[in-house]
């Protein structure tokens, strides 16, 4: 190597000695004396095709890598040779005759190559991943930013309730007061009179009886004769009862405190939160209902024609058809499908016949709006007397039934005695027991929905949100894995989301998504979630139905 501009000697690789090399092997990056040159390099595998230069031609200088000082680990006192690319490790003489004859062998010059490729590319991917593991370090920043954000705003928010709802107790518990002080200021003046006038009587009668006494002890009996002061008629006459009648001071009843009239914690949704699988065409220009009754095929009806039909990839092969007039379906866990049509008692297609009969879940003094069917085998029911028409008249009920159609719970009356429904036309449940029923106010499909407990508590009332420019028109709810249910509306592509208690925690514009005009929902015990469309007024198309992820 250079050194104070003159070279420093390069010794022979392949023999012991301190022997000058005169000669080095391009391919091996090996230098050699005249000797092991001749009689040792020759004997290399492939050592015909190698190109030797001598030291002169290859221009050693002070910038070249220094390959000379590279010991060889198993053999200590031997120098390495080459590098043996199928072992990935460098090899002396000794290591090549032992172990790696035969092996690709080439030179440590080419092997560091290959070694310094493999760090560079190894420094890269590092680098990439260092790269990605910083985004997702931002990622996890940027959601425990955002998370504590809404953690203090959700704090915040339950400060206030809790401020508003004190503040709401006071001016209650004030008003209470007002109330019941008026009541007793006006029982007191009440009391206050009557005593008043009792004080006088007793007073008059004390004169009389004076007045009696005094005539007894004169021994006079012209006064006794002539009574001029009335004493005879005046012993006669009977003091008549009080007819007053004192209001009674009311006592307090305390109201039930519970969350769900103080408020609850619940994730809140967003346009994101749902995305298309799969979208699938069907030969309905409506998909008003739908009901799953295994992974792979689905009931669907445009309320006066029911397809049954087998998912197949994307598409779905029609394997039954019947035109039966449908307001409401439910499949069974035993997979038999249970109809809403005309009367009182549901129909059931056999899901192993396809035969269509009367079923056992029937009614006795009302006709079917609604149906839904509980991972239990429960069988909830809307009910009505009479004629659908607004205002009501006539009896409106949502009935629970058991496995064998016998009334378990009926939903009619609020705790005040009020009936609670006007038309019954979606119900579905949650696990935790509530019932969520779509209920029909007006012709013109505005409605609400309702959250009633399983103890019939009118837990919730969802009228619709203000950030909404449209009247609230809501046609199916369906419960999802998380427990929030989602309710479609008629006149505009909005899903909103709710929890299972009833309150709004966001809503969702599939316009964006890609889903136009969402109507009805299904979904598997596999968690397949489906949502059927409807078609514009005069449209030729048919309507399609999606497999989507909400979560």
């Amino acid at each position: 190597m250079a050194s104070g501009g003159g070279q420093i000697p390069v010794f022979c690789k392949l023999c012991e000695e301190d022997t000058k090399s005169n000669w080095k092997c391009l391919n091996c990056d090996m230098f050699m004396c005249d000797k092991c040159k001749e009689k040792i390099h020759v004997k290399f595998k492939f050592a015909k095709d190698h190109k030797v230069v001598s030291i002169q031609e290859v221009g050693l200088h002070a910038e070249e890598i220094d390959f000379s000082n590279l010991s060889c680990k198993t053999h200590t006192r031997q120098s390495c040779v080459m590098f043996c690319k199928s072992c990935d490790c460098l090899v002396c003489p000794l290591c090549i005759s032992e172990t790696h004859n035969g092996h690709g062998l080439v030179s440590i010059r080419e092997g560091y190559e290959i070694r310094m490729d493999k760090l560079k590319k190894s420094q890269k991917n590092i680098g990439h991943n260092i790269d990605e593991l910083k985004k997702r370090k931002a990622e996890v920043d940027g959601v425990e930013n955002t998370e504590h954000s809404k953690l203090e705003n959700t704090i915040t928010e339950m400060e206030a309730q809790k401020t508003a709802l004190k503040n709401e107790i006071d001016t209650h518990i004030d008003k209470l007061n007002y109330e019941i002080m008026k009541r007793w200021e006006a029982l007191h003046q009440s009391t206050k009179k009557e005593g008043n006038e009792v004080t006088r009587l007793i007073g008059s009668l004390e004169s009389r009886k004076t007045e009696v006494y005094e005539a007894i002890q004169s021994k006079d009996a012209g006064k006794v004769f002539e009574d001029e002061l009335g004493l005879v008629k005046s012993m006669k006459a009977t003091l008549a009862p009080s007819r007053r009648k004192f209001d009674s001071i009311p006592t307090f009843l305390p109201g039930q405190i519970s969350p769900y009239n103080i408020g609850t914690l619940a994730n809140v949704f967003t346009n994101s939160d749902i995305k298309i699988r799969k979208q699938f065409d069907t030969k309905l220009s409506h998909v008003y209902f739908m009901a799953a009754c295994s992974e792979d095929t689905l009931w669907i009806s445009d309320s006066n024609v029911l397809h049954k039909v087998k998912i197949e990839r994307n598409t779905m092969k029609i394997i039954d058809t019947k035109d039966i007039k449908i307001y409401d379906m439910a499949c069974t866990p035993s997979k038999d499908l249970l109809i809403v049509s005309k009367g009182s008692a549901l129909k059931e297609i056999s899901g192993e016949t396809g035969e269509v009969t009367n079923s056992k879940y029937e009614l006795k003094d009302l006709l079917l709006s609604a149906v839904h069917v509980s991972s239990d085998g429960k069988v909830t029911v809307g009910g009505f007397q009479g004629k659908l028409c607004y205002p009501p008249v006539g009896r409106r009920a949502v009935i629970v039934m058991d496995r064998n159609g016998k009334y378990e719970t009926t939903y009619e009356y609020d705790k005040q005695g009020n009936p609670i429904f006007t038309n019954i036309c979606n119900i579905t449940r949650t696990k935790n027991g509530n019932i969520c029923i779509v209920d029909r106010l007006s012709k013109d499909a505005r409605g609400r929905v309702v959250i009633l407990s399983e103890d019939g508590d009118v837990l919730n009332t969802f009228n619709g949100h203000p950030e909404v420019n449209y009247s609230f028109q809501p046609m199916h709810s369906f419960t999802v894995i998380s427990e929030s249910i989602i309710v479609s509306n008629l006149s505009h592509s909005i899903l909103y989301f709710l929890n299972n208690s009833g309150n709004f925690i966001g809503l969702c514009d599939t316009n964006k998504t890609g889903i136009l005009h969402p109507y009805s929902f299904s979904s598997t015990k596999a968690g397949y979630i489906y949502i059927g469309c409807t078609t514009p007024e005069g449209s030729s198309d048919n309507a399609k139905i999606y497999e989507v992820n909400i979560l």
